[in-house]
């Protein structure tokens, strides 16, 4: 058995990320437009109307594509926590099945995270009983009681949304934008999210695709390079950290 994961796509301009244990396909947040959506299902060998789309909450950089998926996708399943279907059927007109934190999906084991962002907001951990992969974005800080649910995945997407010093400094951004950037509902900077991998590589997890990156308020490269200084700090080798992008699929990455 094996879990797969793609990042399709990652930022402020929208998100959507593609899990499998090849029988059941899921889609975590369809914020990008559905025509590109549907192209990157085909790269995977994936049929749209298979797919199951999970909702993390409901802003628009999450649920842009949504309505017009569904639209041309009818048998396409969308579900959410009960705290965010409001948020999306408000956002996309679409009725989304609500679920228990803890559901299954064929063969698949799905647990919703409730995390720290300034509306109702959820990571998922998606486990084939074996193998888990986590899913976290858009969170301000996280919590012992996350780190120690994320400790048990082999691949975690994690926020790392801003370099601190570039966001201050960012002339476009005004004090109130910062602030709730910088809030514990805001989103995770790359030195919170090193320490956040720091902690998670020392307890095993091996791999780290660092999400919804700023494009400006933050580099690739800058993020990579502080959460793997801060895992390496700890002494722990053999862990790999890529960064997803806004505008291209990531590898399909896969735990076995």
């Amino acid at each position: 058995m094996s879990l797969k994961i793609c990042a399709i796509a990652s930022g402020s301009k929208g998100n959507c990320c593609y899990v499998s244990d090849g029988a059941t396909d899921i889609l975590i947040d369809l914020g990008i437009s559905a025509t590109r959506a549907e192209r990157c299902l085909k790269v995977l060998g994936v049929d749209p109307d298979s797919v199951t789309v999970l909702i993390t909450h409901a802003h628009s950089d999450h649920v842009n594509g949504l309505k017009t998926f569904c639209k041309k996708h009818p048998s396409a399943k969308v579900i959410c926590q009960r705290e965010v279907s409001g948020g999306v059927i408000s956002a996309t007109a679409v009725l989304p099945t609500v679920e228990n934190r803890t559901f299954n999906l064929g063969n698949i084991s799905v647990t919703a995270l409730a995390v720290s962002h300034d509306v109702p907001c959820f990571g998922y951990i998606i486990s084939d009983g074996v193998h888990s992969v986590a899913v976290v974005t858009d969170i301000g800080r996280v919590s012992a009681e996350q780190m120690n649910a994320l400790s048990a995945c082999g691949i975690v997407m994690l926020e790392s949304n801003h370099d601190v010093d570039m966001l201050k400094a960012n002339p476009r951004y005004d004090y109130r934008l910062k602030q709730r950037i910088l809030s514990d509902q805001g989103h995770l900077s790359n030195v919170d999210c090193a320490a956040a991998c720091a902690y998670l590589a020392g307890n095993g997890v091996k791999r780290f695709m660092l999400a919804h990156l700023s494009e400006e308020n933050n580099k690739p490269e800058l993020a990579i390079k502080t959460v793997a200084r801060s895992i390496a700090e700890t002494g722990v080798c053999d862990v790999c950290v890529t960064a997803a992008k806004q505008d291209a699929m990531s590898g399909l990455y896969e735990i076995c």
